[in-house]
């Protein structure tokens, strides 16, 4: 079976990209029966997989996003005898008579469409509705969005494959690296917070959350992660909260530098509003840091009974999670021994191979 992955995206931050990268990295290991073409908009994207005997590379160069999915993508299928579509973010070609593999990261969009841009809410009201119909399969992270998707978008249930994901491999128990802290001028004990700074994050909320115990607990929240869409008033916040000086803003930190974030902080705290999985809090898992998440969502789905699960619209619950930790050794050691056995459930091996058995289950005809 002869298989184009569409990466035009290959090059943008997020967790849907560490999806991408950690899985395709895996299913290239793994499955030496099919023969892969990755596809990429942009000629730097060429190598980043390095040189594998089942793997091909092509640039298609094209003037909109657009046009690169529903045009050029189909054409180029067409014309090489591919035999399968498979997209790791959101969007497939609509127009073409190829099979198709569509993933859809949970329901956010479709849960809290509020949270998102206005284009961008247009966009998935209109479009995942198409991708969905158009899909032979569809891949989501965890039963908990499949459902939503099912209950939202009106998705056929037999098209979905619930196929969790892995995590970076370096997070586990490291000792503490305090000359690191100090390149972050991170002088302090802290609470950790890891991703891109976006309403669904529910940031505001966090360091509502945090400004509650600032006076009754000397550490400071140190945020790892990057600005994405309409951050600006959570980021007001610190100001308006008093905390600048309890704030510490890393940006983004490369993936062998963060286990130590997660190893040095005295707890993890990731209130989103709704995660399609929640790759950060499976992290700190890993690294033996008790967890805080949220009750909504699918991150719940992932961290079972090893985490502490609150409220993420009431700061005063928020809070209240991070002063039981705070102050209760016995509950802070359970988290921890539960959270690394929970860790060993998932894995971008068995990721990469619920995948291809998603490919190999369409039984496409020679």
């Amino acid at each position: 079976m002869k298989i184009a992955v569409m990466l035009r995206n290959l090059g943008e931050k997020g967790g849907i990209v560490v999806y991408a990268r950690n899985l395709l990295d895996q299913i290239l290991r793994q499955d030496t029966k099919n023969e892969y073409v990755f596809l990429y908009r942009y000629a730097e994207d060429i190598g980043r997989f390095g040189t594998r005997s089942n793997l091909s590379e092509v640039v298609i160069p094209a003037r909109s996003k657009l046009w690169w999915d529903q045009v050029c993508v189909p054409i180029y299928a067409i014309k090489n005898n591919i035999d399968l579509i498979y997209n790791p973010k959101l969007s497939i070609p609509l127009v073409h008579n190829k099979k198709c593999v569509w993933v859809m990261h949970g329901g956010a969009q479709v849960v809290v469409p509020h949270l998102f841009q206005w284009h961008d809410r247009l966009y998935f009201k209109i479009a995942n509705r198409l991708y969905s119909h158009r899909a032979d399969a569809i891949i989501t992270m965890t039963q908990l969005g499949a459902d939503d998707l099912v209950r939202l978008m009106g998705v056929d249930r037999k098209k979905l494959y619930v196929t969790h994901e892995g995590y970076n491999p370096l997070c586990k128990v490291v000792s503490p690296d305090k000359k690191l802290m100090q390149k972050y001028s991170i002088n302090n004990k802290y609470i950790l917070f890891v991703g891109g700074i976006a309403p669904v994050k529910n940031f505001g909320n966090l360091l509502r959350a945090f400004r509650l115990i600032a006076e009754q607990y000397p550490y400071d929240l140190v945020v790892v992660g990057f600005k994405r869409w309409r951050y600006e008033e959570d980021l007001r916040f610190v100001e308006e909260l008093g905390l600048r000086d309890r704030v510490k803003f890393t940006g983004f930190v490369p993936d062998e530098e963060i286990p130590h974030f997660y190893n040095m902080a005295e707890l993890f705290l990731f209130p989103s509003i709704y995660e399609g999985f929640g790759i950060p809090a499976l992290e700190a898992l890993a690294c033996g840091c008790p967890v805080i998440t949220s009750k909504t969502g699918c991150t719940r789905e992932v961290v079972g009974d090893a985490a502490l699960l609150v409220d993420p619209y009431s700061p005063e619950d928020i809070a209240s999670g991070m002063r039981r930790i705070l102050e209760d050794d016995s509950l802070k050691q359970d988290l921890i021994e539960r959270g690394l056995d929970r860790a060993k459930n998932f894995s971008w091996e068995a990721c990469a191979s619920n995948t291809i058995k998603v490919f190999e289950s369409l039984d496409i005809v020679k």
